[in-house]
């Protein structure tokens, strides 16, 4: 059987083949079983529901649905590292068929009665099941003994490997309290597989025979320890476990990250920002958030309570933060019903620190978007779509955001997003930022999915901010990348059994560097939208840019367009839809002032 490597996620996922579904609660019956595939998942206990045709005891169930892709063998187990201490007492049964004509394959209690061991509870469950492709099977946890949540797993495999990526502050190679999870991307050798330790203990699916697992890119300023592992799969449902990495930091680094990213701001509603703070360095840090607010949005609330709020500014005392530290805060904004559509609106956030910061590049972060009215509330963003080939050499970090909202007539409760990434990306560079709502986040090898488990998402016409939600993370090219190669992205979201939600395709492209360095930081010059048809708004902060000289230069270097800026205002309007698709720079140059940026026209 060929290698199916995965990581485990543990609320149950809702994305291959769902089924439309209005009455039952899910999962109390055949009919409303949630599809899986192979994985871990977090079940509730059955305290509801049916528990099929005969087939052992029980008289509550919670019902799954497993559609097999190739012919061999599964395992099903309740016997997992992320039940230990539990005490619980599962009842497993399994059946094959239709749901109008469903045929018993086979039960288990206790793992002992199938020649299993399970060194953290004798009660736990296990079966192993010769499978046919195209086939549907039906998992059924029973309350025979016991309704208390659990933890179970799902292998297409011959075995699975369990380990932890964590911080060792204490340089002594174990981990012990206190010391973070470190989540990073693994390579599995053979094969030249990938899979991310988002989970504490992490857990993939691997085959027989030996392997060795690395960590190509171990956190900034830190080693792996060991520098790999490796561990033999003899028979089949062997679990290889103590596949552990700590991270050791080179002493006396102190850095301090933001970043920030968003919702374009809703004219006369409350929309949110997410802002993200990290002490990525090997020391502790002191710190201090600061979040500069357009002048024309004013603060509501934050999921943390700011130190204080004075006009658009707002500032939160982080105290001192721990190597690995990490947070988010959601913060609340308002757009009054007086601004313009298309009005351009930039948002910054910076981190201050006590120490002398070795990297002050990354203490600040920005994010622009335009004031509007109505918006497609399900959207992937990328924070460039021109690139230079230096830029592909350094694997400069490209930042994507996705945001969903639900507008249905009811809460969501499960929320997947599912993300193939772009095979020119070099996935050993993969960070996850943040999130509006708590996840878990599995990638194997060029798919990744996040999964919002009872979510509980609002409706829109009955919570519009809490009907959204959002994630952020960053990635870097593969150096082979050429000049006039294209970085392309789009993910699925899928709410409840609904089908699939498809966002926008993100696009960068490689192109030759202008040799304009970029200058909308200082000037807060911004051209909104990007990507656009061409019709943009432009704003600059600078007063001395007024009726200064203004230049469209194309990825050549070339000037394709020439005007002046607004000697009335601050503003201008530009229509560019006859200019080809592409990465454009508009520059702003007067006696005394210059500025630029980059947009791009995409049709």
């Amino acid at each position: 059987m060929a290698p199916r490597y995965a990581l485990r996620c543990l609320p149950v996922l809702l994305v291959f083949g769902a089924i439309p579904f209005r009455g039952l609660a899910q999962g109390d019956t055949c009919t409303t079983a949630l599809q899986v595939v192979s994985g871990v998942y977090a079940s509730t206990g059955p305290t509801s529901g049916d528990a099929g045709p005969g087939c052992g005891a029980g008289t509550n169930g919670n019902w799954y649905m497993y559609t097999a892709t190739f012919n061999g063998a599964i395992t099903i187990t309740s016997c997992h590292p992320l039940n230990n201490g539990l005490q619980f007492d599962t009842y497993l049964k399994v059946f094959s068929g239709s749901c109008a004509n469903l045929t018993c394959i086979g039960y288990n209690d206790d793992v002992g009665a199938s020649g299993q061991s399970c060194s953290n509870n004798l009660f736990a469950s296990f079966l192993q099941v010769n499978v046919t492709a195209g086939q549907n099977y039906y998992i059924v946890w029973t309350n025979t003994f016991s309704s208390l949540p659990f933890t179970w797993e799902l292998n297409e495999c011959e075995g699975t490997a369990v380990g932890a990526t964590y911080f060792d502050h204490n340089n002594n190679g174990t981990r012990e309290a206190g010391e973070q999870h470190a989540p990073v991307m693994l390579l599995v050798q053979p094969g030249n597989h990938h899979v991310y330790s988002g989970n504490d203990p992490y857990s993939f699916c691997t085959d027989m025979g030996t392997h060795t697992v690395t960590v190509p890119t171990p956190p900034l300023y830190h080693n792996a320890v060991p520098a790999s592992q490796s561990f033999t799969i003899v028979a089949l449902g062997d679990q290889a476990t103590g596949i552990d990495f700590g991270f050791q930091g080179i002493p006396g680094i102190y850095d301090g990250s933001v970043s920030i990213w968003a919702w374009n701001p809703w004219i006369g509603n409350n929309t949110q920002l997410h802002v993200n703070y990290a002490n990525i360095g090997t020391e502790d840090i002191n710190a201090l958030l600061i979040l500069s607010l357009d002048p024309i949005l004013s603060f509501v609330s934050a999921s943390v309570a700011p130190a204080s709020v004075i006009g658009p500014v707002v500032n939160w005392d982080l105290g001192t933060l721990a190597p690995g530290t990490s947070g988010t805060i959601n913060v609340t904004v308002n757009t009054p019903s007086s601004v313009l559509p298309n009005t351009p609106v930039g948002n910054g956030a910076e981190l201050v620190i006590d120490e002398s910061d070795v990297n002050i590049v990354d203490n600040s972060d920005h994010v622009t978007g335009a004031a509007t009215t109505s918006f497609d509330p399900n959207d992937k963003q990328v924070n460039e779509i021109v690139i230079t080939p230096d830029d592909v050499a350094d694997q400069k970090l490209l930042e994507y955001t996705i945001r969903f909202q639900n507008t249905g007539n009811a809460p969501a409760v499960n929320v997947v997003i599912k993300d193939s990434l772009d095979a020119d990306w070099d996935l050993s560079t993969f960070q996850m930022v943040g999130a509006s709502h708590p996840f878990t986040l599995t990638v194997n090898d060029e798919v990744a999915i996040w999964t919002f488990a009872n979510i509980m998402l609002p409706d829109s016409s009955t919570d519009l901010l809490g009907s959204q939600g959002s994630i952020h993370y960053r990635m870097a090219p593969k150096t082979s990348l050429l000049v006039g190669d294209q970085l392309t992205n789009r993910a699925d979201i899928y709410f409840d059994y609904n089908e699939a939600v498809l966002t926008n395709t993100t696009v960068t492209t490689v192109e030759l560097n202008t040799r304009i360095a970029e200058g909308s930081g200082v000037s807060g010059l911004y051209v909104i939208p990007s990507p656009s048809n061409g019709l943009l708004s432009i704003r600059w902060a600078d007063a001395q840019l007024n009726n200064a000289a203004m230049s469209v230069i194309d990825a050549l270097g070339r000037t394709v367009y020439s005007t002046r800026a607004s000697s009335a205002s601050q503003t201008r309007s530009l229509d560019l839809s006859f200019l080809p698709a592409g990465g454009y720079m508009l520059r702003l140059s007067s006696g005394s002032a210059m500025a630029w940026t980059r947009f791009v026209i995409q049709r």
